[in-house]
């Protein structure tokens, strides 16, 4: 399987200053109306900083909403979601890049590029870790194609992503080290149909029947056949009358177990997601 490209705005966040300790984002707006954002408060012009501490405060804010009211919201943002739309998201320009806030883990928002030709939603470590993301040694890594060339991130489930009334639960992101503004894509955007008004600066979502945890039926029909015919053909080799090799046999039925195993994560990945049984087959 050929690594997942990632568009050309990686590369611009990729040549970005790395992130700061803090998780505060500052954001304002310059002369020429462009929308900047930065942890560092001293790369704030002097005449903006008040603006850019301003809009540091109300994130905070935002983030620190007490348990009842995060209740409120999701339950009130899960019913828009599967409502039968339309849902519009604001966004912001920043040159030719569309910015949105979008809240991770219902505990910290911070600011998006729109992606929709990334293959998930790649989030920055500080971000993350805020959210309460967490890497480990054993967290899997994906390789990714870039203009810069090829970089490994880890590959990790996001509990919520919500951007406005839009909200997706358990889908597949990456997590970042190497850039401060985070890029909304395909795990996300898969969700729905959508249209973009670049006029009004308001991209329109539709919620897509045919799309669960960001994978269509037949992306999760393909992984489940994938490892169903390994399954059976290890089984093949293991019942074949010419395997005499305790040795060989002993590696092959091993490998079977680890593809059960697979096969049983692969099952609760789709029950997280809701995907019904018919896609499974």
């Amino acid at each position: 399987m050929c690594p997942p490209a990632r568009s050309a705005l990686a590369t611009l966040l990729t040549a970005a200053l790395a992130a700061a300790a803090s998780a505060e984002i500052y954001r304002w707006t310059d002369a020429e109306g462009r929308v900047h954002f930065t942890q560092d408060l001293s790369q704030v012009p002097g005449n903006a900083r008040a603006e850019a501490e301003r809009s540091a405060r109300q994130e905070t804010q935002r983030s620190a909403a007490p348990p009842a009211a995060v209740a409120q919201r999701m339950a009130a943002t899960r019913n828009a979601t599967r409502a039968t739309g339309p849902l519009q998201i604001p966004f912001e320009r920043q040159g030719n890049a569309m910015i949105v806030y979008a809240r991770i883990n219902d505990a910290i928002s911070a600011p998006f590029i729109v992606d929709t030709g990334a293959s998930d939603v790649l989030v920055p470590a500080h971000i993350a870790q805020a959210a309460g993301i967490q890497i480990g040694s054993d967290t899997p890594h994906q390789t990714y194609q870039t203009a810069n060339g090829l970089v490994q991130t880890p590959v990790v489930t996001i509990d919520a992503v919500q951007v406005g009334e839009a909200r997706v639960e358990n889908l597949k992101g990456s997590v970042s080290n190497r850039i401060p503004v985070g890029l909304l894509g395909g795990t996300f955007f898969n969700n729905f149909t959508f249209q973009i008004d670049p006029a009004a600066n308001v991209i329109t979502l539709f919620p897509n029947a045919q799309v669960r945890g960001g994978t269509s039926r037949e992306e999760w029909a393909a992984r489940y056949r994938e490892l169903r015919a390994l399954i059976a053909e290890l089984d093949a080799h293991l019942s074949g009358a010419e395997l005499t090799d305790e040795s060989r046999a002993r590696v092959l039925e091993r490998r079977r177990e680890e593809l059960e195993a697979a096969l049983e994560e692969l099952d609760a990945e789709a029950n997280l997601a809701g995907v019904p049984q018919a896609w499974r087959n």
